[in-house]
């Protein structure tokens, strides 16, 4: 610990009054929690009205993405590509699929990662600068060993969410 009176001698502190002391750095961890949007993720209290696939419909739309998530694209160069990005048109039912399909997975144990859009939602499910964070504070927990990696990022470079997406 560094003292500010280290050789001194002869004197007495009767009251001594610290003002303006840096806070000790955070937990980066906590920092990355702080930029996510929480109601991007698939079980956040935000979304827990967000419409679901019916019992038994969209069956092989839902079986066929999850088929992707589990066993991965037969395409050998898409191996290692794990993020599936669903767009259409406002109504078709891709938040209903997705929303059930991460049910499926998480029950399941393989969901990682999720984040919801939405134009009507919270100001957070429509920033671009938010999306990272929640993917990698989303990673961080389902991985632990990335915990450590993601905090050191975050030390390393604590400009990093300062940067173009």
């Amino acid at each position: 610990m560094t003292t500010f009176f280290s050789d001194a001698h002869d004197f007495s502190v009767k009251e001594l009054n610290v003002i303006n002391v840096a806070p000790p750095a955070g937990d980066p961890l906590n920092d990355l929690a702080s930029r996510i949007a929480a109601g991007a993720l698939h079980d956040s209290d935000e979304r827990c009205d967000a419409p679901k696939c019916h019992p038994e419909t969209r069956v092989a739309v839902q079986g066929e993405i999850y088929s992707w998530i589990v066993h991965g694209d037969p395409d050998p160069r898409q191996k290692m590509v794990k993020i599936k990005w669903v767009t259409g048109p406002a109504g078709t039912g891709k938040t209903a699929i997705m929303g059930s399909v991460a049910d499926t997975c998480k029950q399941d144990g393989v969901l990682a990662v999720t984040f919801f859009f939405s134009a009507s939602a919270s100001p957070d499910r429509r920033r671009k600068s938010a999306f990272i964070p929640t993917l990698a504070y989303q990673l961080a927990e389902y991985l632990p060993a990335l915990k450590n990696l993601v905090a050191q990022a975050i030390r390393d470079k604590p400009l990093l969410f300062k940067k173009n997406l």
